[in-house]
């Protein structure tokens, strides 16, 4: 009986400490979860900028189909950093992220029409991408 008995302490006391040992792995998580998710949106943020600064280039070079193209693949990581904004993220910020989208969709509209205003409005895409990635420093 007493083997038994022991055998039972030395059980429970390996779950407890297994446990434990989980709850003290686990709780160390969270700063990292966030941070993950920070650096996640400022890629995002980084990366749709890169594509409409290289369609600006594009459009100022008279190459409208790459700055079509970059204006498209722009619109990806502005989606991603939108649902990430909306869910926690500076007050304001998605509305920028929305109307940066519209810009980028109207760049693109003027660079199928063989337009120089393409440039403009990508650029004002371009800047409200940055006042997102200074507010969220």
């Amino acid at each position: 009986m007493t083997k038994t008995r022991l055998g039972l302490f030395i059980a429970a006391g390996v779950l407890v400490a297994a446990l434990g040992g989980w709850l003290y792995g686990w709780s160390g998580t969270r700063p990292l979860a966030r941070e993950v998710a920070a650096k996640t949106l400022r890629l995002h943020l980084t990366e749709a900028r890169m594509k409409l600064l290289d369609a600006r280039v594009d459009v100022f070079t008279a190459n409208f189909g790459n700055a079509s193209r970059n204006l498209e693949h722009a619109k990806g990581p502005l989606q991603a950093a939108r649902v990430t904004l909306q869910s926690s993220g500076p007050d304001g910020a998605a509305a920028k992220i929305d109307e940066a989208i519209m810009r980028a969709t109207e760049a693109q509209q003027l660079a199928s029409k063989f337009s120089q205003d393409a440039n403009g409005r990508a650029g004002q895409a371009s800047q409200l991408i940055d006042e997102v990635l200074q507010a969220t420093r």
